[in-house]
Formats: structure tokens, sequence, C-alpha cells
């Protein structure tokens, strides 16, 4: 293994317009060093659809693929039942479910919060609960906590959401039993992905990890709103979390991380002591769609149509905004996972 030789760390350009930020960047696929880059926030979204959760650290198990439980559970249209084996599960359309495509000013107004609680001896419970987002979370949940691992806490969940959309919904998961009698092991083996890009890049395996670039919503925010008019502290502009994304990181270039594709990035701890640091696989550009169009965190802004005004104010990358990546999760016939944090950096590496 032989690391790229680190430069100088990328700055966060600062132009006195729109148009100039555009124009500034380039696409360069041949450039080597994109040391510097820096994981700014970390989020999982254990139920499709669902707002996330997030954490300063996140476990990424090595046989997994993806974040701890990322997007393992589902809201299946009862409609579309057939279409899913949970004994040979497969990747479905996301107008399958109910999820941000399908109903995303419904689910705007639910605040939800999932957490794994592990006892010695026991199976894992994974816990839903969920809030009416204006009331707050001191208000009384309207759901749970409801134990997901169990049968029971998946047909209350179904219950719930079917009544609140009106439609028949079940709340699916991948067959993966642990060795209780009712219960689901820690192995997550399918990820209720958005795109089929995981699958395409991935020799058929959904999972993956997704990165936005805060620089490159940034720029389109300005492009959209105007510079004086946007702000991340604010609802004034559009901010990361409306993309779902697992990893968000800072201090890269606007649209540089395309140039990642098809390398493999690493990340590196603040004292770097990790033996084996954890590794992704960059394979493609992130198609956007009107899933996007209300963002889980701040849903006051109300929709905004992101893939016609991405291909307005930037032809160049088309409808597309933020990339997947896939865990390089085997070396030397080993698992190789970890947890990575808020604050690590990342660096490209050659293998």
């Amino acid at each position: 293994l032989v690391l790229v030789t680190r430069s100088h760390s990328l700055s966060t350009p600062k132009p006195r317009n729109a148009q100039a930020m555009k124009n500034q960047y380039a696409y360069q696929p041949d450039r080597k060093t994109y040391d510097g880059a820096r994981i700014l926030s970390l989020h999982r979204y254990a139920i499709k659809g669902l707002s996330g959760d997030s954490a300063p650290t996140m476990k990424l198990n090595g046989w997994d693929g993806t974040f701890e439980d990322d997007r393992r559970f589902a809201l299946l249209y009862d409609t579309s039942g057939d279409r899913f084996d949970d004994d040979d599960p497969s990747w479905l359309h996301k107008e399958n479910f109910l999820c941000a495509f399908t109903a995303p000013e419904l689910l705007a107004t639910l605040d939800t919060e999932y957490r794994i609680e592990t006892a010695r001896g026991d199976c894992a419970k994974r816990l839903l609960t969920v809030w009416d987002r204006k009331l707050g979370r001191s208000s009384t949940p309207l759901l749970g906590p409801t134990d997901l691992a169990h049968t029971s806490g998946r047909e209350e969940t179904s219950r719930f959401f079917t009544e609140l959309c009106g439609k028949k919904v079940q709340c699916v998961v991948a067959n993966n039993k642990s060795d209780s009698a009712d219960g689901l092991s820690n192995r997550h083996v399918h990820q209720f992905g958005n795109t089929s890009s995981g699958v395409k890049n991935n020799k058929g395996d959904t999972r993956t990890i997704h990165i936005i670039n805060e620089n490159t919503v940034k720029q389109f925010s300005e492009a959209v709103y105007g510079i004086e008019n946007w702000s991340k502290e604010t609802s004034s502009g559009l901010s990361a979390t409306r993309f779902r994304p697992n990893i968000v990181v800072n201090h890269l270039e606007p649209w540089a991380e395309f140039d990642l594709i098809g390398k493999t990035i690493e990340v590196v701890s603040e004292d770097d002591t990790r033996t084996t640091p954890v590794r992704f696989r960059v394979v493609s550009r992130t198609v956007r769609c009107a899933g996007v169009g209300v963002d889980p965190f701040r849903p006051e802004q109300g929709l905004v149509d992101v893939p016609n005004l991405l291909s307005k104010h930037f032809p160049e990358h088309g409808p597309y905004l933020g990339v997947y990546a896939v865990m390089d999760n085997v070396r030397d016939g080993a698992s190789c996972g970890g947890s990575i944090s808020v604050g690590d950096t990342l660096r490209v590496v050659e293998v």
C-alpha cells in the first residue's frame, strides 16, 4: 500500500458571487491529492424515508458494508408486497415504499429516533420512537419506543404508518434471524438504498455509504438563493442534511468529490492510531430526485425542485449531487470494520 503524497490542505473558496464560485472549479480527474477533507457530521437512517440520527461517532461492522443498521428497515406498500422476498431480498425502486420520494411532506411532520440497546446474553433491541415534529420530543410519542428487532414491534410500526398515510404498509427487513426464537442478528445484510448505483457498482450488493460535500451544497444554495441569503444556521438556504447523507465533509472544493470516483479513500483519525483504517471505494455520483424536495431536519423550508435547479444552474453536472461509496472491508482475507468520527480526515490511497 502506497499513500499518496500529502500536499496542501484544500481550503474553502470565498468568491464574490455565485457565478464566480460556479466558474472557479474545473473537473480534474487526474488530481492526486485531497488531503484536508474533514468529516463534518455523520448520519444514519435506520428506517428508509424517516428522519435520521446524528452522532459524533458511527460504527461500521466489517461485514455489514455500511453504517450499523443504515436503511435496514423500510415501509413497503402492501400492493408491492409480492416484489419483496425477505429470504432473498433485492433492490426495489423507492416508488414501492412509503418514503421521502412518495410522501415527503407527510414524513417531514415526524421526528424519529432509533437506538440500539444491547444487554449481555440477549438479542439487541432496535428501538424506534416517533414524535410530532411541531410538538417536540418533550411531548408524548406518537409511536414507541417499539422494538423493530421483533415481529411484534414491526407489526405495531406497520399499523401506525398505515393509519398515518391511509395506505396499508408493512415494516420489512431482510430475514436475518439471531439465535433467539424471534429477533434479528447483528449482521446487516440488505440495505434499502435510494438508487441502484450500489447494486450496479458493487456486484449486486445494495449496501453503500452516501457522501455529501458541504461546499458543493453551499455553492448550489448560493446559485439558487444568492450569497447574501445563504446561511447554514438559518432556513434561508439549502443544508447538506436535505440530501440524506451518511457523511458530510468540508474543506473540499465544490464538486471535487466527483474526481474521487474510482478512487479509494481512507479515514484518518485525529490521533491516527488505527492499525487498519476504514476505507471506502467511491463508485458513482448520486442522481437527485423528488425525494430530497423536503429537508427532513428543516421541513419549514417547503418543497424545492432540486433536480431541475441543479440542471439549470450546473448543467455540466446535471441532476447529480453527492457520491456513493462502498466499504473496502476485506484486506488480507480479514474483515476490516471500525468506527469513524466527526473531525476525522480523508485521504486518497493507492491500492
